[in-house]
């Protein structure tokens, strides 16, 4: 401990010291953290030496009265054989002098009439439960309870109020308090004031005063018409809280609606994330059929030719492909091409397909030649926002996973921290 003091006296001086120079900022971050450890080895040196209770020099310190048995441990050396031991010494409890115990005593009864009453304006007007303690004096003083009609309150203090009369009640209170080894017996008297009943519990009381008054025997039980003077409606309590399942099936409704709404807004996220992601390859296909000499209506054809052959040999559905099927079928059907053009980019709901149906259409016009350039830039250009969407995706799914990682790292510091804690405490 000396060390520790040293340690502290000279970090305290030298804190002063270079407190406004600039060399503080420095060092003060090492020099707090060492000061607070010398201060802790201080604080532990000093409950240990309280804890031996000056063991070195002959003597331990019992514990107070109510404190229990001190258990120690200490070291036993024997001089002439250079010789020690470790055993554990077990120091009962300091008793209280007889002196002690009667003053005790004395200053429970003064405690009791103090606090008897509790809530209660005195002795003579106990309307609600008194306070009844099983100790007094911080508990130096056991006390034992014990009342003259226990049917009006019980040895805990509660006062049942179906047992009361209409005028006041007097019950004797004995109580026995120990201390030690002394003993008193404390007596005393109060009244047990019946409660001002309302006027609901008056009416309720005369109703089952007068039900109870009628033979039980007799098969039906007839109501009473009055009740405090006044004439009484009977009636039946309602067996279906319907306005209550009323406003639980409105807001089942609103919550319904809601779901199906979400369902159905997810769905076609969805399906436009699988157009836009089908996008680039639909432009890439096209390109590379009308490259090959093909006219934009037989490309397409091909292409939806390609898809059902594929889908026939149990291939996966391709939302675009799929409109493209209804395209050709309207085709088919004599629909103008070029309305069944923009029928497909009303469908597809998305701006790449747009552009896609104003190239097609233009191309109708300018030729394949400078249309196949026109879809060779914008398969280039989709392809570059296919990586960005796959980046923005990836970067996305990462900011999902930083709380489940945060949560984890929370974990692992637990299971490292809290044994470690544990070891130093000897828990």
């Amino acid at each position: 401990m000396i060390w520790c003091i040293g340690v502290c006296v000279f970090l305290v001086l030298g804190m002063a010291l270079l407190y406004k120079r600039s060399v503080w900022q420095k060092i003060r971050s090492p020099c707090i953290t060492l000061l607070a450890f010398a201060a802790l080895g201080i604080l532990a040196e000093f409950a240990a030496g309280t804890d031996s209770g000056g063991m070195e020099a002959g003597t331990i310190q019992r514990k107070e009265p109510g404190g229990g048995e001190l258990e120690t441990e200490a070291v036993v050396y024997l001089q002439q054989s250079d010789t020690e031991y470790t055993i554990q010494l077990g120091i009962p409890e300091r008793k209280y002098r007889k002196s002690e115990e009667q003053a005790l005593l004395a200053a429970a009864v003064e405690e009791i009439q103090q606090t008897f009453c509790g809530q209660n304006s005195s002795l003579e007007q106990i309307v609600t439960n008194p306070r009844i303690l099983d100790s007094y004096q911080e508990g130096a003083v056991s006390a034992e309870w014990l009342f003259s009609d226990r049917e009006v309150i019980s040895m805990e203090g509660e006062i049942d109020p179906n047992a009361l009369r209409e005028q006041a009640q007097e019950v004797e209170a004995a109580v026995t308090l120990r201390c030690g080894d002394s003993e008193e017996e404390y007596r005393f008297s109060f009244q047990i004031v019946p409660k001002e009943k309302s006027r609901r519990e008056q009416t309720v009381r005369e109703i089952e005063k007068k039900i109870g008054l009628q033979e039980e025997t007799e098969a039906v039980v007839r109501l009473p018409e009055t009740a405090g003077g006044e004439r009484i409606e009977w009636r039946n309590v309602d067996a279906a809280p319907s306005l209550e399942f009323l406003g639980l099936g409105i807001l089942a409704a609103f919550a319904t609606a809601y779901s199906a709404k979400e369902r159905q807004e997810k769905k076609l996220q969805k399906r436009k994330n699988r157009l836009f992601l089908a996008y680039p390859e639909f432009v890439s296909k096209l390109s590379l059929l009308l490259g090959a000499g093909m006219t934009i209506s037989g490309a397409l054809r091909k292409m939806n030719e390609m898809y059902q052959r594929r889908k026939a040999q149990g291939g996966r559905e391709d939302a675009v492909y799929e409109e493209l099927h209804q395209m050709i079928c309207e085709m088919d059907n004599g629909v103008g091409e070029l309305r069944a053009y923009q029928k497909f980019s009303e469908r597809c709901d998305l701006q790449p397909y747009r552009k896609l149906v104003s190239l097609l259409i233009s191309g109708q016009k300018v030729g394949n030649r400078k249309l196949l350039e026109q879809l060779n830039e914008e398969a280039d250009r989709v392809f570059s926002e296919r990586r960005n969407a796959a980046r923005r995706l990836g970067e996305e799914a990462g900011t999902k996973l930083l709380i489940p990682m945060m949560l984890m790292l929370v974990i692992v510091m637990g299971i490292v921290i809290i044994p470690a804690f544990l070891s130093i405490y000897g828990v």
